[in-house]
């Protein structure tokens, strides 16, 4: 198989799945693992087509009409690999489905997802800390500064003194943090 790369004018054709991010960061969904997460972007696209196709319900609901057979092979997994896909995302309340009958086509809800407090998607990790040396706690408080005049007084001021870089605490109001947030 040859590698064949895009041309110009075929750089916009791709059509893609969206995949709410609140999935990967909200504790809420941890227990989810991606073969949920894939199928839940693919009912999301799937909400579309029961648009077109009017299946909406008495109360305004919309509803899909989408065999598991149909998700096993679009996302090329085992039947029972899917099967719990489609759990996971039902104990997560992330879709509500209704038996249909036997060899019949199930009945399913998409449900909204459950969003966190802007707080707790602002936290920094372990890992963004510019040296090894810093702690979590450290990293989360301090910022550069680049002025010789600054003089803080940290515990760990032979680290920043080695660097040459100063450091003074941050302090964000609720509406500042909000503005920072960029979804």
């Amino acid at each position: 198989m040859n590698f064949i790369p895009y041309k110009v004018n075929e750089v916009l054709e791709n059509v893609f799945y969206q995949i709410p991010k609140e999935l990967l960061v909200n504790p809420i969904y941890n227990h989810l693992d991606s073969n949920s997460i894939l199928l839940y972007g693919l009912l999301l696209d799937r909400l579309s087509v029961s648009m077109k196709n009017k299946w909406i319900d008495k109360e305004g609901n919309v509803y899909l009409i989408y065999a598991r057979k149909e998700a096993q092979k679009m996302l090329k997994l085992s039947d029972k690999t899917t099967t719990k896909a489609f759990k996971n995302l039902e104990e997560a309340k992330l879709i509500y489905e209704i038996r249909s009958g036997y060899r019949k086509r199930n009945i399913i809800y998409v449900g909204k997802i459950k969003h966190q407090p802007i707080k707790n998607t602002m936290n920094r990790k372990n890992y963004d800390s510019r040296y090894g040396e810093i702690t979590i706690g450290e990293s989360e408080n301090l910022r550069r500064s680049n002025n010789k005049y600054n003089k803080n007084n940290y515990s760990k001021k032979s680290l920043h003194e080695k660097s040459g870089w100063h450091y003074e605490q941050r302090e964000y109001t609720e509406e500042e943090l909000e503005a920072l947030y960029c979804n």
